[in-house]
C-alpha cells in the first residue's frame, strides 16, 4: 500500500507527464481547464480567484455532481469561483445527500455559459458565507421547488435563462436573501410564496408577465426596489403593501391606467418610472397622489399618449415629471410648458429648448384616416410622433439609458425614461 509520500510523488509525477495546455495556471485568476485539473490542484492554499472551464468555450463540458466534486475546504482563501461553459448537466449521484461548507473565505460563485436545464434540492452544497450566487446564461429552464431552501445567501442572479415558472418556496424564506434577479427570462407565472420576507430588491424585468397575484407581493414588507420593465401588464399589480419601496419601474408595458390611492402610504417612494405604456387620461398626477412628508419624488411619464395633464392639485412642490415624448396637444402646449416649469426634469427642459424635435400635434388640422374609430384615429399620428422623437433623441443631448441603483445610492443625475 502507498504511503500518503509516495501518493503525493504520483500525483506530481501524472501532472507533469500531462499537457500543459490542461493544467491550472496563474493569469490574473487561477484558471483550471476542467473539474480534472481543478481537483488535482496541489497549490490550494493562496488561491483567491478562480475559474474552472473556458471563456472561448473550448472546453468540453461534462456532467458534474457539485456536491462531491467542488471539495471547497481545501481553499481557505478562495472568495470568487467561477465556473464558465463547463457544465453540461447537473447530477445528484447520492440523493438526499447534502454537503455543507462552513467558515469559507467564499463570497461569490457564479455559474456562466454552462447547460443546468433544471436546478434541483441537492444540486448545489451549502456554502457558508456565500454571498452571491449568480446563475446567468445557463440555460435554465426549471426551478424546483425548495431548490435553495437550506441556502443562506444574500443575492441570486438567474438572469439571461429560460424560466416559465417560479414555484412557491424555490428560494430561501425566512432568511437573509436581500436581492433577487431573474431578468430577460420567459416568466408567465411566479407562484405564492416564491420570495421571501427578507427582500429589499426584487428585479423581473425582460419577461412575459401579464399579471401578478397578490399573494406574491403582500408579504415582502421589507421590499424597496421593484422592476417590472419591459413585460406584458396592462395594470399595475397591487404594490400598496410595499410600503418601503423607494424605487417602482413598470416601465415599457401597456398600462393605460393607475388605479387611484395606489401610492398614497408609500412615505420613501423617490423614484416611479410608468414611461413607455399607454396612459393618456389627462388626471394621472392626481391618481398617483403621494404622502406630502414624501422626500423628494420624480415621476416619469415618459412616452406614453397624454394630450394634456390636470396640474391642479396633483403635484407637490416635492416633485420633478419627467413628461417629454408625449403627444401634447399643440393648443394647450404653451400654457402646459408655462404650468410645468417648476417641476420639469432636466430632460424636459432640453427637449423644450430644442427645435430639432416636435413637442406637440395639431390635433385639429389631423386628417382622420378611414377604418379608424374615434378612440384610435389618432394613433398612427402619436406612433409617428414617438418614433420621430426616439429617433432624434442624441440631437437633444439627453439619451435614455435603464435607471438601476442611482436612486437607493445616488452619486450622480441621469437622465431617466
Amino acid at each position: 500500500m502507498l504511503s500518503l509520500s509516495n501518493w503525493n510523488l504520483v500525483l506530481v509525477f501524472v501532472v507533469y507527464l500531462r499537457p500543459v495546455s490542461s493544467q491550472c495556471r496563474q493569469s490574473y485568476i487561477t484558471i483550471c481547464d476542467t473539474f480534472e485539473d481543478f481537483r488535482n490542484l496541489s497549490d490550494t492554499e493562496n488561491v483567491s480567484d478562480m475559474m474552472i472551464g473556458s471563456e472561448d468555450g473550448h472546453t468540453n463540458m461534462t456532467a458534474v455532481d457539485l456536491m462531491k466534486t467542488l471539495q471547497l475546504n481545501k481553499f481557505h482563501k478562495l472568495t470568487t469561483l467561477m465556473i464558465v461553459r463547463a457544465i453540461k448537466h447537473l447530477e445528484i449521484t447520492e440523493e438526499f445527500y447534502e454537503c455543507r461548507y462552513e467558515n469559507l473565505s467564499l463570497q461569490h460563485l457564479i455559474l456562466y455559459g454552462n447547460v443546468l436545464k433544471s436546478v434541483e434540492p441537492y444540486h448545489f452544497p451549502i456554502m457558508d458565507p456565500l454571498k452571491r450566487l449568480s446563475l446567468v446564461n445557463n440555460q435554465i429552464e426549471s426551478l424546483k421547488k425548495y431548490a435553495f431552501i437550506n441556502h443562506d445567501i444574500e443575492n441570486f442572479d438567474l438572469s439571461d435563462n429560460l424560466l416559465e415558472l417560479i414555484e412557491g418556496s424555490s428560494f430561501p424564506l425566512f432568511r437573509s436573501t436581500r436581492v433577487i434577479t431573474l431578468k430577460n427570462n420567459k416568466l408567465t407565472h411566479i407562484e405564492p410564496r416564491s420570495f421571501p420576507e427578507s427582500l429589499e430588491t426584487l428585479h423581473l424585468d425582460r419577461n412575459r408577465l401579464r399579471y401578478i397575484q397578490d399573494e406574491v407581493l403582500q408579504p415582502l414588507n421589507n421590499l424597496k426596489e421593484f422592476t417590472l420593465s419591459h413585460n406584458n401588464l396592462n395594470s399595475l399589480p397591487n404594490i400598496e403593501p410595499l410600503k418601503q419601496l423607494v424605487s417602482f419601474d413598470i416601465s415599457y408595458n401597456t398600462i393605460s391606467t393607475v388605479k387611484k390611492d395606489t401610492f398614497k402610504n408609500m412615505k420613501n417612494l423617490k423614484f416611479l418610472d410608468l414611461s413607455n405604456n399607454r396612459i393618456n387620461n389627462p388626471m394621472i398626477l392626481k391618481w398617483i397622489y403621494t404622502p406630502q412628508e414624501q422626500p423628494k419624488l420624480t415621476v416619469s411619464l415618459a412616452f406614453n399618449r397624454l394630450k394634456d395633464v390636470d396640474l391642479h392639485g396633483g403635484v407637490s412642490q416635492n416633485q420633478t415629471l419627467v413628461l417629454y415624448g408625449n403627444p401634447w396637444d399643440c393648443d394647450k402646449w404653451h400654457d402646459l410648458q408655462s404650468k410645468l416649469s417648476r417641476h420639469e426634469s432636466e430632460c424636459d427642459k432640453k427637449f423644450s429648448a430644442t427645435n430639432e424635435v416636435p413637442h406637440c400635434i395639431n390635433y385639429t388640422n389631423v386628417n382622420i384616416k378611414p377604418g379608424f374609430g374615434r378612440a384610435g384615429m389618432f394613433e398612427p399620428y402619436i406612433d409617428k410622433f414617438h418614433s420621430t422623437i426616439k429617433g432624434n433623441e442624441k440631437i437633444v443631448g439627453c439619451v435614455l439609458q435603464e435607471r438601476k441603483y442611482e436612486v437607493l445610492f445616488t452619486k450622480f443625475t441621469v437622465c431617466v425614461a
